[in-house]
C-alpha cells in the first residue's frame, strides 16, 4: 500500500506565516495556491491526487479549504517544494 501525503493549501502559501500552517521557506512557496492548481502539479509529477474539497485545514477549521492527498515517493518537503515548482511553471513564473 502506497503511503499519501497530506497538501492543504496554507501548507505552500508564500502568505502564511510559519504559524499558520505553512511548512516550506517563504521564497520556495506560492501566493494563494489553489486546489486545481496543486492538483495539476501532481498530476504532472505522477503523484496520483486524489482531492477532497469538503475538508477544513485543522488551523482554521472555520474556513473550508479543500486538501489534496498525493503518493509518499519522497520526505514531505522535497514534495511540498517539487509541487510550488510545477506551480511556478503552470503560472509562468520564474
Amino acid at each position: 500500500m502506497v503511503k499519501k501525503v497530506i497538501i492543504w493549501p496554507p501548507n505552500i502559501d508564500s502568505q502564511k506565516a510559519r504559524s499558520h500552517g505553512r511548512k516550506i521557506s517563504e521564497k520556495y512557496a506560492v501566493p494563494s495556491p489553489t486546489l486545481s492548481e496543486i492538483k495539476k502539479a501532481a498530476m504532472q509529477l505522477d503523484l496520483n491526487p486524489e482531492v477532497e474539497k469538503s475538508k477544513a485545514y485543522p488551523k482554521e477549521w472555520w474556513s473550508v479549504s479543500g486538501r489534496v492527498l498525493v503518493d509518499k515517493t519522497k520526505p514531505k518537503s522535497i514534495l511540498f517544494r517539487e509541487i510550488v515548482a510545477e506551480i511556478k511553471k503552470i503560472r509562468g513564473e520564474k
